[in-house]
């Protein structure tokens, strides 16, 4: 029905540069009336009238777009023919009270759709302006990119258990998400990772002008205050038995994963755990999903440790 564009999940950083570099990209500036999309062989597709027809096959990331302009629940849409689909979108398209949108094209595929407002903030810029602390890994898909720094900082919660703390720089060239800045915790034993977020909600849009160094640079001296009590959480782990139930922690991952899927994430899981061992059991599990999964899945990780040990509800 819609196509997905690459996914690279903490992959080197030159071949996401590469792929970055080479890609093919065009913005259409174009009235949302003159907007269409098709059903054609069950492949969703997409109709530009801008002084020329042409079609574009749509990706996952643009027709979550275009739902989320009018909060229609996405995990709902699959429950719909293709037909029903197209229709509601052409319906939304109509509807749209702005004089002209901005489509962008990648590879030839429909990409996303975004106000001509919306400020975007190459994945790019992002590499060249974090050059002076260098990337662990890059990872990105269609709805957005993620950067991990170096960990200049390193500690040991348990013995022979060395875990580095470095950066996460999170953007999305499509509409999806903040530019943020998190630390990123990385487990030496065994790769495992947890996102620990500096702010509680995401505040920044992409909408008006940004500096981008200047901005990275205050989230990043935000980030570095937050460094001690994280280090000092995440020694306190070891030594504290988990307080919750099962079922509080199977509530949190099935909001992603679905209510099946939760039984055997959590089959290692027992009351007689440390939180440090709850954590290791989320974040290795965290490893077998796709990108988007996986990052909120160690952001749970990440959630334990920031609040040493007492998720929030």
């Amino acid at each position: 029905m819609v196509k997905d564009g690459a996914e690279f999940i903490y992959t080197e950083p030159d071949i996401v540069i590469d792929f970055l570099r080479k890609r093919k990209i065009e913005k259409i500036e174009v009235n949302p009336h003159n907007l269409k999309i098709l059903n054609r062989n069950e492949q969703l597709l997409l109709q530009v009238f801008n002084g020329t027809k042409n079609e574009f096959p749509l990706r996952r990331s643009f027709l979550y777009k275009l739902l989320r302009w009018y909060t229609f629940p996405v995990s709902k849409i699959y429950r719909l023919s293709p037909e029903s689909i197209a229709s509601i979108c052409n319906d939304y398209l109509l509807n749209i009270k702005l004089h002209s949108v901005i489509v962008k094209i990648e590879q030839e595929d429909a990409l996303t759709i975004v106000s001509p407002d919306y400020n975007e903030i190459n994945d790019l810029e992002i590499i060249k302006s974090l050059a002076g602390m260098g990337a662990r890994s890059i990872s990105r898909n269609d709805f957005f990119f993620s950067i991990v720094t170096y960990d200049n900082i390193k500690t040991e919660p348990v013995p022979d258990d060395i875990c580095g703390l470095g950066l996460m720089i999170i953007n999305s060239e499509t509409g999806f998400r903040a530019l943020t800045v998190s630390h990123y915790i990385y487990r030496y034993i065994c790769s495992n990772g947890a996102v620990v977020k500096n702010e509680k909600r995401d505040s920044h849009y992409h909408y008006g002008k940004v500096n981008l160094s200047s901005f990275l640079n205050e989230k990043i001296n935000i980030a570095a205050k937050k460094r001690k009590r994280i280090i000092s959480n995440l020694k306190l782990l070891a030594g504290k038995k988990i307080k919750n139930d099962k079922e509080f922690y199977v509530t949190k991952v099935e909001k992603i994963l679905g209510r099946s899927e939760v039984a055997n994430f959590f089959k290692d899981f027992n009351e007689n755990l440390t939180h440090y061992e709850l954590f290791n059991l989320i974040t290795d599990r965290a490893k077998y999903y796709d990108l988007s999964k996986r990052l909120y899945i160690e952001s749970l990780a990440g959630d334990i440790i920031l609040n040493g040990g007492e998720m929030t509800s």
